[in-house]
């Protein structure tokens, strides 16, 4: 009774440190920069209009600078250069940020952070939620893309 008294203590540690960690971490390193695949810095009303102009989907990364698995995604996958690449030749890209980007990121009913949607001719075609790795986001956009250009 007594040994298991005292791993009660050790796990709790060890689940704060598994929930907690990912915040910490985000404190101390502070939120990650804009991934360069959106140095146009689009707005969505002149993105929207590129998209129709060249036909490309616009790729919508809703992100916020509080948000562990945002930074995640934006240090690891947005910088992938075969995704940037991917993205930069296959949609119009468009970074909104909650604090700067509030309203129109309310307008497309985003829910939860990181968020990316793939949108063309004004209907979303998909919505990926979270942290995903390069391989998954890939995957899911050219399936999607594939569709919409068929």
């Amino acid at each position: 009774m007594a040994a298991s008294k005292s791993i009660v203590p050790g796990l709790m540690v060890v689940v704060a440190l598994l929930v907690l960690g990912p915040i910490v971490i985000n404190l101390v390193r502070g939120p990650a920069q804009m991934p360069g695949v959106f140095d146009a810095q689009y707005t969505l009303a002149q993105a929207s209009d590129l998209s129709q102009e060249t036909g490309k989907p616009m790729l919508v990364l809703a992100t916020a600078d509080w948000c562990p698995p945002c930074q995640k995604l934006k240090r690891s996958t947005m910088v992938d250069p075969e995704v940037v690449a991917w993205l930069t030749e296959n949609t119009v890209p468009v970074y909104l940020e909650d604090g700067e980007n509030g309203q129109e990121i309310g307008s497309l009913g985003v829910r939860s952070y990181p968020t990316m949607m793939l949108i063309s001719n004004g209907e979303i075609i998909t919505s990926i939620q979270g942290a995903v790795g390069s391989s998954m986001l890939m995957s899911e956009l050219q399936a999607k893309i594939a569709l919409i250009t068929d």
